[in-house]
């Protein structure tokens, strides 16, 4: 059974601390909510923590919107949106309390609700107590208008970090069988971004320059994520790129990095819901102490293919 305790965390105020035997887990409580905190009894925090407050969106879009001096933060950790992307609808100013229950070992959060976006967000976390977590995220529609979005699920990785995925190797015959999506500001000669014929890795580097972001449609729906104190990072889901249509031309799995930190990030397809009904994505996250002798692509490629 899972250990939990409400405490103090930095400058995030309240968390809800979780001990399962393997993994100290810190979930936000008066703010996000975001789990801010995972590592490995004994290990560092594999998250990135915004404690300056460094990200966040303060365009005119999103007072006129939420109302003066309403506020987007990344704050960290890991996060749930939907996509498509918009300003300011995306950024919720999730800066209020997170309500929270226990159900054996499961922990559900559940923030206040998206009036202005019709939304209301949840996810449950369920610990195996052997370094796995099942994370089930909710996406409901409280408004009384059809919506239509993905699930977007996002962890802030720590600096140093490589996050990876496989790319498709799927005989299509004439057909294609990859797709790579770059953003507007990535330079596709930046010696952070590796892609390999059945794989893409992005290495976080603090002297980076600037942002860049990629998309693919990873078919294996999995992505890796390596800290540099050796903890890896595995988040497991669905993936149905023959009969989904997925977000942001056909992306499933999303990288973004920066100077300061990486996101790991995945989708599941775009779905129409209608008043009163909800979209629903889980992954299955497990913890372990890296067993890698370099971060070669042949090296992380046979990790990620098992």
């Amino acid at each position: 059974m899972i250990k939990t305790s409400v405490e103090e965390y930095k400058n995030y105020g309240r968390v809800l601390r979780i001990d399962d035997g393997a993994l100290d887990v810190r979930v936000t409580l008066d703010l996000g909510p975001r789990i801010i905190y995972c590592a490995l009894k004994g290990k560092n925090n594999i998250f990135f923590e915004d404690l300056d407050r460094r990200t966040c969106c303060e365009k005119a879009e999103m007072s006129a919107f939420y109302g003066e001096g309403h506020y987007w933060y990344l704050y960290g950790g890991y996060r749930l949106w939907m996509s498509p992307e918009y300003l300011p609808y995306t950024y919720y100013p999730d800066n209020g309390p997170v309500k929270y229950s226990i159900d054996g070992d499961t922990v559900t959060f559940t923030p206040a609700p998206q009036t202005e976006n019709g939304l209301q967000t949840s996810y449950s976390l369920t610990f195996d107590g052997k370094g796995g977590i099942r994370v089930d995220n909710v996406i409901k529609n409280i408004s009384k208008e059809e919506k239509c979005g993905a699930v977007w699920t996002l962890c802030v990785m720590s600096q140093r970090s490589h996050t990876f995925a496989a790319q498709s190797v799927r005989d299509t015959g004439l057909l294609p069988n990859r797709t790579l999506v770059l953003w507007p500001y990535t330079d596709v000669h930046d010696d952070r971004i590796r892609i390999g014929n059945g794989i893409v890795d992005v290495r976080q580097d603090p002297d980076g320059d600037g942002a860049l972001k990629i998309g693919i449609n990873n078919e294996l729906g999995m992505i890796m994520t390596l800290t540099a104190d050796g903890q890896l990072l595995t988040q497991s889901f669905a993936a149905d790129h023959e009969n989904g249509v997925y977000p942001d031309g056909g992306c499933s799995t999303e990288i973004y990095s920066c100077p300061d930190f990486t996101e790991a990030e995945a989708l599941c397809p775009l779905r129409s819901f209608g008043p009163g009904e909800a979209i629903e994505f889980s992954l299955s996250w497990k913890l372990s102490a890296a067993e890698v002798k370099d971060t070669e692509l042949e090296t992380l490629e046979t990790l990620i293919r098992g």
